[in-house]
C-alpha cells in the first residue's frame, strides 16, 4: 500500500545531473560509462546510434543470477532502495526513466530477483540487472493484479510501458549494493526484535528465579559506561523495579539478604549490552549505505564533473 513520491527539489537535482550527461554526448566528449564500453573495453568508443543498444546488452548480459527467487517483500525492499539511490542526483538518470521506474514500484510490479549471484567486489551487478531487465520487459515479474507472469505482459496489464534505457542509464541501474543492503536492513530489524525479546525474557527469568535487582544499580553501569549495557540495565529496572511495571515477586524478596545472583542473571546487562551495541553499529552502517550514492561513475553538478570511483564496492554492507 505504500507509494513513493519525490519532492520538487529532488526532481530538480535529477534533471541537472542528466543535463551533464547529455552535454557530454552532444559535445562528443569521451567519458567512461557514458559513451564507452565497460571493463576491459573502457577505452572503446561507442557511437551515438548504439548507445541505447549498449544499455540493453549490458543489462541482459549480467542477468546471471541463480537459485530461488527473493520473496516479493525482499525484492520490493531492494527496488525501493534502488529508487532512493537514483533520487540522490548523482547518477545522471533521466527524469522520464525515473518516473517510469517509480510508477512500476507504485503498482508493485516486482521483477524476479534470483537469490544468488551478487559479485560483492563489484556490487550487486547480477541482482540489480534482473531488476533492470524486468522493467524492460525481460524475465518474470509479479504484481498484485496479475500474479507471476512474463514481465512484458505484467507491465502491459498494469498499463505501464517498457523502459528503454538511455545512455549511461543501464550502468546506472546495475551499479550498487541494494541487494546486500536490503537484506542487511531486514537482518538489523530482526536482530533488534530478538534482542528486545531477550531483554524481556531475562527480566521474566530474574523474577522466576527470585533474583535481586541490586546488579541493576545505575552507578554500577555508569562506572562502565558502555551505551548498550546502560540501556539494558535501565530496561530491566523498568520491568522489575519501577512504579510503571511493579513486580510483586521482586518486592517479596527485596530484603532477603542475598548478596548476589549467578552470572546468568547478574551479567545480563553486560552480555546483552554488547549485542545491542553491535546491532547499533551495523544499523549505522546500513543506514548510511541506504542513503549513499553507490553508482559509478558519479555526476557532480556543482563542478560539472563525471568521476569514476569505487562506491559500488560491497564491503561495508558485507561486513
Amino acid at each position: 500500500d505504500y507509494q513513493i513520491e519525490l519532492p520538487d527539489e529532488t526532481w530538480t537535482a535529477v534533471r541537472k545531473a542528466r543535463e551533464v550527461i547529455d552535454k557530454v554526448i552532444d559535445e562528443k566528449q569521451v567519458v567512461y560509462g557514458v559513451n564507452t564500453g565497460f571493463g576491459s573495453f573502457a577505452s572503446t568508443i561507442i557511437s551515438d546510434e548504439k548507445l541505447a543498444d549498449l544499455q540493453t546488452r549490458l543489462i541482459v548480459s549480467h542477468c546471471a543470477g541463480v537459485g530461488e527467487p527473493l520473496s516479493i517483500e525482499r525484492a520490493r525492499m531492494m527496488f525501493a532502495l534502488r529508487i532512493n539511490i537514483l533520487a540522490k542526483g548523482y547518477s545522471g538518470i533521466s527524469e522520464e526513466t525515473l518516473r517510469k521506474i517509480i510508477s512500476a514500484f507504485n503498482k508493485s510490479c516486482i521483477p524476479e530477483i534470483p537469490s544468488q549471484g551478487t559479485v560483492g567486489a563489484s556490487g550487486d551487478l547480477a541482482p540489480l540487472s534482473h531488476l533492470a531487465a524486468g522493467l524492460m520487459g525481460v524475465g518474470r515479474m509479479w504484481s498484485p493484479k496479475t500474479g507471476w507472469g512474463n514481465a512484458r505482459e505484467v507491465l502491459e496489464q498494469n498499463e505501464l510501458g517498457l523502459i528503454e534505457y538511455k545512455a549511461k542509464e543501464g550502468l546506472t541501474m546495475i551499479n550498487g549494493t541494494q541487494f546486500m543492503t536490503a537484506l542487511g536492513a531486514e537482518a538489523v530489524e530482526r536482530a533488534m526484535s530478538i534482542a528486545r525479546q531477550a531483554d524481556v525474557i531475562a527480566a521474566l527469568s530474574t523474577d522466576a528465579l527470585r533474583g535481586t535487582v541490586r546488579h541493576l544499580h545505575p552507578k554500577i553501569h555508569s562506572s562502565r559506561p558502555h551505551l548498550g549495557q546502560s540501556v539494558v540495565a535501565e530496561r530491566l529496572r523498568s520491568l522489575l523495579a519501577s512504579e510503571l511495571h511493579p513486580s510483586e515477586i521482586s518486592k517479596s524478596h527485596s530484603n532477603c539478604g542475598r548478596v548476589q545472583d549467578a552470572y546468568s542473571i547478574r551479567c545480563v546487562p553486560q552480555i546483552h549490552g554488547i549485542s545491542w551495541d553491535t546491532i547499533g553499529f551495523v544499523k549505522n552502517i546500513i543506514t548510511t549505505e541506504m542513503n549513499s550514492a553507490t553508482d559509478n561513475p558519479l555526476v557532480f553538478v556543482d563542478s560539472n564533473e563525471i568521476v569514476s570511483g569505487g562506491n559500488f564496492h560491497g564491503e561495508y554492507p558485507a561486513k
